[in-house]
């Protein structure tokens, strides 16, 4: 009995490694822009989940050029940058909003 439930807790140990090395952050943590969408993650999802406001280049753009950001990049400039710093279906609408290229 001890010894079913040692392999299977080492079972769940590897299933939980090989996991979380199939996951590639793919968001760029020394580009200055991307802290502006990281921060900005809740008003990113209202907009693109959400749809509070409606999806639009303007209203992801007022997500992350405000007073107080990192960077005076333009919005589209930071999101393009970042692509890769939310969800799949996140960084996908990201990436067809403002068309960026991969």
């Amino acid at each position: 009995m001890y010894t079913t439930k040692l392999n299977l807790g080492l079972l769940f140990a590897l299933v939980a490694i090989v996991n979380a090395q199939a996951a590639v952050d793919k968001c760029p943590k020394d580009e200055i822009a991307c802290l502006d969408i990281i921060n900005s993650s809740q008003c990113i999802a209202n907009v693109i989940i959400d749809g509070r406001p409606p999806l639009t280049k303007a209203n992801l753009a007022m997500c992350v050029e405000h007073e107080g950001t990192a960077s005076s990049l333009p919005g589209a400039e930071k999101f393009c940058r970042c692509t890769g710093c939310h969800t799949a279906q996140i960084n996908e609408a990201i990436i067809k909003t403002f068309n960026c290229t991969q």
